[in-house]
């Protein structure tokens, strides 16, 4: 069975002070018996992804940092709609989702242009 796991990242600065951190949600498909095995295997996945060096060579806003892999979020069972169970991923698939709640359309509108709202984050 195919999941979607989320794993979260944070920045780390490296010899300074941090008012706020950075976030990165990385969500990885994986495939796995069940959600357990999904989200051991996907723990192992983002771990490898994580940058702990502290070497310098990873900057964030001109600050040396670390990648610092936080935890699984979720891991959710990926639905094939339509299709049989055992249908191959293809392009177009949806494969997981967020809920998210805003103020207005105006918010809704500079978050799909990337820009910076507050949102809540219900699922």
């Amino acid at each position: 069975m195919w999941y979607a796991a989320h794993a979260i990242f944070y920045f780390e600065m490296i010899d300074s002070a941090q008012d706020s951190y950075l976030l990165h949600e990385n969500v990885y498909i994986v495939s796995a018996p069940s959600d357990v095995d999904a989200r051991v295997m996907a723990e192992r996945v983002a771990r490898s992804n994580e940058d702990l060096s502290g070497d310098g060579h990873l900057e964030v806003n001109e600050r040396k940092a670390k990648y610092v892999f936080a935890g699984i979020r979720k891991v959710v069972s990926a639905q094939m709609i339509p299709g049989p169970d055992d249908a191959p991923l293809s392009t177009g698939r949806e494969i997981t989702y967020s809920i998210l709640e805003v103020n207005n359309i105006d918010e809704i509108n500079s978050l799909v242009a990337g820009e910076m709202v507050d949102v809540l984050y219900r699922e």
